[in-house]
């Protein structure tokens, strides 16, 4: 990608690879705040803000290298998207319209957190939930921001805590999981097959399929998942026609179709027919 970084920003003159908009619309990130000038974006205790002029992008930040990672500016998209579009021509309208997505390097911690609040939610609602905790439990990081608050200054938070910032349900799952990483749930998935490292995700309370899917894809950037939801669910009935498969069954099979690519593939399907309201 065509970047170069002059004191504590980052200037993209590429923007048919980086696309703000498609970025964080397609599903995947949730703590970012739309600006007069453009966005501010949050991960883990830092933020960045963003402005998108016409034929370039800037990131400001303190620290400008830690953004050059999150944002996944080392990897070629141009070749990514060539080689979906050359291998699965389903694929062609959608990375078109998608073209610039690119899949976020996420904190895993922060991840689970996320998308366990994410199940049967809608992304206001989500966005909500977690600007909420950060504001109530989180470390100020600058006048009006806050961080994400790490499990250990979560672990005396009861399931009261997480109801009252709009948890629903997902309150007992957030206090119970939360739990097992202060208590030696490890997070570290290096060396284990994507298979292993989802069953042991979903040994956390309110991690079924999709949410470890969504975790290692976001995560871990294991791109061998396929995240299904209802938009996705249609992906499936489109490419093979309607079943009644479950949904992970649906997910085994569209990853055994896309393979190493699924999770590139979801991206950009799932932006495409969610913004298109494809039936």
């Amino acid at each position: 990608m065509n970047y170069e970084i002059l004191n504590n920003k980052i200037l993209i003159k590429d923007t048919e690879e980086f696309v703000p908009r498609h970025i964080l619309e397609c599903g995947q990130a949730f703590r970012y705040l739309n600006c007069d000038s453009g966005h501010k974006i949050f991960s883990k205790n830092s933020f960045c803000g963003l402005i998108y002029i016409q034929g370039y992008v800037t990131i400001e930040s303190i620290n400008p290298l830690e953004y050059v990672h999150y944002f996944d500016l080392e990897r070629d998209y141009s070749a990514i998207k060539a080689n979906l579009t050359g291998s699965f021509g389903i694929l062609d309208k959608a990375v078109e319209f998608g073209k610039g997505i690119r899949i976020l390097n996420q904190d895993p911690y922060e991840m689970i957190i996320s998308f366990i609040i994410s199940a049967n939610n809608n992304i206001p609602r989500i966005k909500g939930i977690l600007n909420r905790m950060c504001e109530r439990a989180g470390e100020r990081i600058g006048a009006n921001e806050f961080g994400f608050p790490s499990s250990e200054m979560l672990k005396d938070k009861g399931v009261d805590f997480f109801r009252d910032l709009g948890c629903g349900y997902r309150a007992s799952y957030l206090v119970k999981t939360i739990d097992a990483i202060n208590n030696g749930f490890n997070l570290d998935m290096s060396g284990l097959t994507t298979q292993e490292a989802r069953k042991r995700l979903m040994t956390l309370t309110g991690v079924g399929r999709k949410v470890a899917d969504c975790i290692l894809l976001f995560g871990y950037h294991r791109t061998d998942v396929f995240p299904v939801d209802v938009w996705t669910e249609r992906v499936y009935d489109g490419l093979f026609g309607e079943s009644d498969y479950t949904a992970e069954r649906k997910a085994d099979i569209l990853c055994s179709y896309f393979g190493n690519m699924s999770g590139y593939a979801q991206q950009y399907l799932y932006y495409y027919y969610r913004e298109n309201n494809i039936k």
